[in-house]
């Protein structure tokens, strides 16, 4: 009788997994930036910029978090919380031509802010040290609201052919 092989999942290490997200940060901006130049409005050039330069703070976040845990002190997540915050959509929108490809890029974005969140949530719920925890468990909540400005973007576009976006 043959014993039956156990395989135990190994988690990567928190290192991997914030270089991990380090990349899937950069990848977000790139994919924001090259989408701002989809858009013919103003707004949804705007738009566009202004997601790219949320996940450049990510970005800028998570590598603050590799640096400091090199010389192992504690992150203070308090203004990256605050600065995730800061995209705020105004009340009036903008009509934009390109409404359909917008709303394409804006569905990927979507599926991307999802996917995201899961993996995030997914590793938090994998780690056992609550700081560490924490930091991924800020990121997928950061995910969540980047992925409902998007959806009430794609929203104000189905219905309203606009994009609500400004100062």
């Amino acid at each position: 009788m043959k014993k039956k092989k156990t395989t135990t999942r190994k988690v990567p290490s928190i290192n991997r997994l914030l270089n991990a997200a380090l990349i899937a940060e950069k990848k977000a901006q790139d994919f924001y930036t090259d989408a701002s130049g989809k858009a013919q409005s103003e707004a949804g050039k705007k738009l566009f910029m202004e997601l790219a330069a949320f996940e450049a703070r990510h970005y800028e976040y998570v590598k603050s978090i590799i640096e400091a845990r090199k010389g192992k002190t504690i992150i203070d997540s308090s203004s990256f919380v605050k600065a995730s915050k800061d995209i705020k959509p105004e009340v009036s929108g903008e009509f934009e031509p390109n409404k359909d490809e917008i709303i394409d890029v804006l569905n990927i974005g979507i599926k991307a802010e999802k996917m995201a969140m899961s993996r995030y949530l997914k590793i938090a719920k994998s780690l056992k040290d609550k700081e560490s925890k924490k930091i991924f468990e800020q990121l997928a909540e950061d995910e969540k609201r980047h992925q409902a400005i998007l959806e009430a973007e794609v929203y104000n576009l189905a219905n309203k052919g606009t994009i609500v976006w400004g100062e």
